[in-house]
């Protein structure tokens, strides 16, 4: 024989994908085209019931469907409008499997669009980017195809989109696996990888098809190791094929065993990312899941190792909707302990924008549902992809019987580098969870190249020996494949490699609290330095979110203070399914908002009528209410022709008639109504009755007005002569104005993600509007309005209006908006000379500090900052100005100067984004940290956190004269809360026994407030937000309770009656 030739390894890896190449092609040993049959295309999307009544046809190879309608917008970085949401239901006839052919039978489909297979009614499998075939039975039988007309598994490399004709059938075939060649297949995969990614590391250049690759003169030996087996099975291959190959492969793999047994581990986790609203709408989600975990239950049952963890109850409730059957399989891998159901919240929330109460719900929602598919609640909450994590959010957790947290995103901040992996993450609270920040994505593919990465980046590897990781195609990709469970096999001990395991999530964290005294802890928010837009982008659906919160919550007060139990859940469940870190956040297409935010709007309108209907009362008159558990004097609105009225004690309301408003031109025309200004207990309800003018009405402070002031004898404001504030008093003290405070334009046009971002050279250069002169709208005695109106930009306009009720300690703004502009950004600032160290912005619960002066990287990082509809700046030592809005949560503050973000226009996912007529609501006053109530009057202090709610939550209005509800003869509510301090009281939730009053701390302040029950009590108790006791509050006697708080601390105080 001839000599060898002296070895040449640096072309190793081009010959290794040449003969893999080959490889692949023998992988099936024979492919049967098989006959299919086409239904209609349907409108929207048909069920497997309604598809068995149409009429099917031959279709043949070429065939082009689905073509995208003329007038789309064009296609975006996200966006691809060829995309359609409706489907086409294909139909096969499957032989029975031939003589050895049993197992090894596959369904290779070539057609554009996700493809979910049914077989005897129920969901069989997935087709789609990351799975181009799937295994079919062996008996004979009707496959039926139901393709979804569009690809939007973007996660999966060199995925096919649909082209601007349509979707494309190309054929499909019948195909037996060649098991060998498969195997082989699989063992080159991964030792190739290996290869290629040992070579990156010692730096060794190569080239991936022609030109100069770098000689292995100085390599590890795990190098020339799998260069020396690799080179003898690629001998071996060209000698006599497959089966001259795999003994050397099996003794390659073989001398790799036992060389990584004192690496971490990789714990990897069988994963699917689906979106429940992005590039899609709902009803694609839904069809995303039966898709998918068609192809997880398919896995299971060959991989008996393979775990799979998936998060969001509310996808498991679709699931139950749209295919029963498959949940019942899926309840049964769950039990089998293969299928692991985990998250806490009824969905993967943004943590920023909701309500500290909504997000309460969201987790008591999603964990009731957990405990009905598992028989246990979660203990992990998961949420790798979300654009920050509140500093409340730990405490949130622990009392949702949480105690341990999963995320990925962190990884995505672009100035400073977040220091830790696996650590304890620390809330402002002082509530701890144990916390794994993943080094690498959560679409893995079970590659060498990534479990050595991630282990790489695992800075605590040393104390915490695994590193979670997630894998399978998320959104249109269909999840985990066959590749890498295989891989995952050969993984288990491979040379260099952390062994990989499969593992569910939670016996991660298990394991990781062994450890959890040698864990780093870092204290306060996890503040994302990326997509800071999504504070502002999408403001209708941010408005109908938020109108949809305050509705629930003015409903349920009324039902507590009736005593007729709590709602049905479903609206909370769709308010929580709003939360979708891709939804409330604005980052989704039309489509998806196009639905949700009429949906929100009418749950808020739903709400509202509810609760006037059940205060409606009898015979002349008005019932007003008060659905915030604190006294409050406030201007209603009434019928025009309202006349004088009195109280039910007969004493005198203030009242004003106020002109209709016609229309401008962002706003619908407000009729002619009367103002009426009244004092309610908290959860009060009084009766305004007609009555005959009297000659001694009530004295009001008087409302001074001009057109440059508006004054109630507690705020004076100034106005310059185009009508931007220039000056205000609040009790005879200036609050230090700075410069104009008015709007300003920003040219926005982020370099990468367009509704997800503001860049830092954003906020640079912005362009101060020009004022518009105010004239006088309304006079007093009950409200003083300055209103203006002129262009805004470039080509849209600006209604403005300055407001001031009688005895209110602060001016609000209303903003009426045609927005029409395009990537422009507008904020409304107020320069200020309070230049402390620190900015406070509100939280879902309670509240944080943030640098508002020039200082280290991390402090420039957050020139935009997500606050719960509040913030305020101030002095050292703590005086300062606060503004609050009703449905506005991005806010900057450098040098004293606050600015509040209005609107946006980005172009990407979704077009016409925030174009259109808009109502905007803030309001400017003295910060304060505490309250001090006393009856509701001009004399009582409301803290900055406490008015964001008050100023935006109106009282109900009722026809008709005031009924009576478990022998209530006062009017007031079933409590009275004494002491607040920076307690806020947030909500008040009933149940069938009694109720909760939910309180927060707001200011990093401690102390005692009291709950003075009106009221027989059975018990008072606090507890978690699952309902479970956690202590019992001091009793005072009489009815009073002692409620102790400490910084920051979520209080549910659960009276039984």
């Amino acid at each position: 024989m001839p000599r060898a030739r002296n070895p040449l390894p640096q072309l190793l890896p081009q010959r290794v994908t040449m003969v893999k190449q080959r490889v692949d092609a023998s992988t099936w040993r024979r492919r049967t085209p098989l006959a299919v049959l086409a239904g209609p295309l349907n409108a929207g999307f048909a069920s497997l019931g309604e598809a068995n009544e149409q009429t099917f046809e031959p279709i043949a190879s070429g065939s082009i469907f689905c073509k995208p309608p003329t007038g789309q917008p064009e296609a975006t970085k996200h966006h691809a409008p060829t995309n359609q949401w409706c489907n086409r239901w294909f139909r096969i006839d499957l032989p029975a499997a031939a003589k050895g052919e049993a197992g090894l039978r596959h369904l290779v489909w070539a057609c554009d669009g996700e493809t979910t297979v049914y077989w005897k009614g129920e969901p069989w499998a997935g087709l789609d980017a990351g799975h181009a075939s799937c295994p079919v039975p062996d008996q004979a039988g009707t496959l039926w195809l139901d393709c979804g007309c569009y690809a939007t598994g973007i996660w999966v490399p060199g995925r096919r989109v649909i082209g601007p004709d349509g979707l494309r059938f190309d054929s499909a075939s019948l195909a037996v696996r060649d098991q060998a060649a498969w195997s082989a297949s699989c063992d080159l995969d991964v030792l190739l990888d290996l290869l290629v990614v040992s070579l990156d590391k010692a730096g060794i250049k190569w080239s991936g098809s022609a030109g100069f690759s770098q000689p292995h003169e100085f390599c590890p030996p795990l190098v020339r190791i799998l260069t020396s087996g690799l080179e003898e099975a690629c001998d071996g291959f060209i000698a006599g094929g497959i089966p001259a190959m795999q003994p050397r492969l099996d003794a390659l793999k073989d001398r790799l065993k036992g060389g990584s047994a004192w690496l971490p581990v990789s714990a990897l986790a069988g994963h699917a990312h689906i979106d429940l609203v992005w590039l899609w709408p709902e009803s694609a989600t839904e069809r995303k899941g039966v898709h998918t975990f068609a192809t997880v239950l398919r896995l299971m049952e060959r991989y008996s190792e393979f775990r799979f963890s998936q998060s969001q109850p509310s996808l498991y409730r679709a699931i139950e909707r749209q295919a029963p059957g498959q949940a019942k399989a899926i309840r049964s891998a769950i039990r089998r302990g293969q299928w692991e159901v985990m998250g806490g919240f009824e969905v993967e929330p943004d943590v920023h924008l909701p309500s500290g109460e909504a997000l309460a719900r969201s987790l008591a929602i999603g964990q009731a549902k957990t405990q009905d598919l598992r028989g246990s609640i979660s203990t992990l909450c998961w949420i790798p992809d979300v654009f920050g994590y509140s500093a409340c959010l730990p405490q949130i957790l622990r009392l949702g019987g949480v105690t341990s947290f999963y995320t990925t995103k962190m990884t995505w901040s672009t100035v400073t580098r977040f220091p830790y992996n696996s650590f304890v993450w620390r809330g402002h609270d002082g509530s701890e969870v144990l916390t794994h920040l993943c080094t690498v994505g959560y679409n893995g593919t079970v590659t060498a190249k990534e479990l050595i990465n991630a282990m790489e980046g695992h800075r605590q590897a040393g104390e915490h020996g695994e590193m979670l990781t997630c894998h399978g195609y998320g959104d249109g990709g269909g999840g985990p494949n066959e590749l890498m469970c295989e891989r995952a096999r050969r993984l288990a001990d491979l040379a260099g490699v952390p062994p990989a395991r499969w593992t569910t999530a939670e016996a991660v964290f298990a394991r990781m609290e062994s450890v959890r005294e040698r864990l780093p802890i870092y204290q306060g928010e996890l503040y994302l330095e990326y997509h800071r837009g999504t504070y502002t982008s999408q403001s209708d659906l941010k408005a109908a979110y938020r109108g949809a919160e305050r509705a629930l919550q003015t409903h349920e007060a009324v039902r507590v203070v009736q005593g007729t139990g709590p709602l049905d859940e479903i609206d909370w469940q769709r308010v929580a399914f709003a939360q979708f870190h891709d939804a409330l956040p604005g980052s989704s297409i039309a489509a998806v908002y196009a639905q949700l935010t009429p949906e929100l709007n009418g749950i808020g309108e739903r709400h509202l009528a509810a609760s006037r209907a059940a205060l409606t009362g009898a015979g002349p008159g008005w019932t007003v209410f008060n659905p915030l558990p604190y006294p409050r004097t406030v201007v209603v609105e009434l019928p025009v022709g309202a006349g004088s009225l009195v109280e039910e004690d007969g004493s005198a309301v203030p009242m004003q008639f106020s002109e209709a408003v016609p229309g401008t031109v962002a706003g619908e025309p407000v009729e002619a109504r009367s103002l009426a200004l009244v004092s309610l207990g908290g959860l009060g309800v009084t009766s305004l009755i007609p009555a005959a003018p009297r000659a001694d009405e009530v004295e009001l402070s008087t409302v001074r007005v001009a057109n440059d002031l508006l004054d109630n004898g507690v705020i004076s404001a100034g106005f310059s002569a185009d009508g931007q504030l220039d000056a205000l008093r609040i009790d005879g003290q200036p609050l230090r104005l700075a410069g104009l405070c008015g709007l300003r334009l920003y040219d926005d046009r982020p370099l990468s993600f367009d509704a997800w971002d503001i860049d830092h050279y954003s906020l640079s250069h912005p362009r101060p509007v020009a004022g518009v002169p105010l004239a006088i709208a309304e006079g007093g005695p009950v409200r003083a309005v300055l209103a203006g109106e002129g262009p805004l930009g470039e080509r849209s306009r600006v209604a403005l209006r300055w407001i001031l009720d009688a005895g209110s300690r602060w001016l609000r703004c209303e903003l009426a908006i045609d927005w029409q502009e395009n990537h422009q950004l507008l904020k409304f600032h107020v320069p200020t000379g309070y230049r402390g160290r620190w900015a406070r912005f509100g939280c879902p619960f309670g509240s944080i500090l943030r640098p508002q002066l020039p200082g280290v990287q991390a402090d420039e990082a957050q020139w935009e900052v997500p606050g719960s509809r509040w913030a305020a700046v101030i002095d050292e030592d703590g005086d300062g100005l606060g503004l609050v809005s009703e449905s506005k949560y991005g806010f900057s503050c450098r040098d004293g100067d606050l600015g509040l973000s209005l609107l946006r226009a980005p172009a990407d996912p979704d077009p016409g984004c925030d174009r259109g007529r808009h109502v905007i609501r803030f309001a400017i006053g003295r910060h304060q940290s505490s309250s001090a109530i006393i009856d509701g009057g001009s004399n009582d202090l409301w803290s900055t956190a406490l008015a964001a709610d008050a100023l935006f939550t109106p009282p109900v209005v009722a026809p008709g004269k005031r009924r009576r509800h478990r022998g209530d003869d006062l009017g007031h509510g079933p409590f009275t809360l004494r002491n607040l301090g920076s307690l806020v009281p947030a909500w008040t939730v009933p149940d069938k026994r009694g109720y909760t009053v939910r309180l927060h701390e707001t200011a990093g302040g401690s102390g005692s407030a009291t709950l003075q029950l009106e009221h027989e009590a059975k018990s008072v108790e606090l507890v978690d937000f699952l309902g479970n006791v956690l202590g019992d509050p001091v009793h005072l006697g009489g009815g009073a309770v002692r409620i102790d708080y400490r910084p920051y601390q979520i209080l549910s105080v659960r009276v039984r009656r």
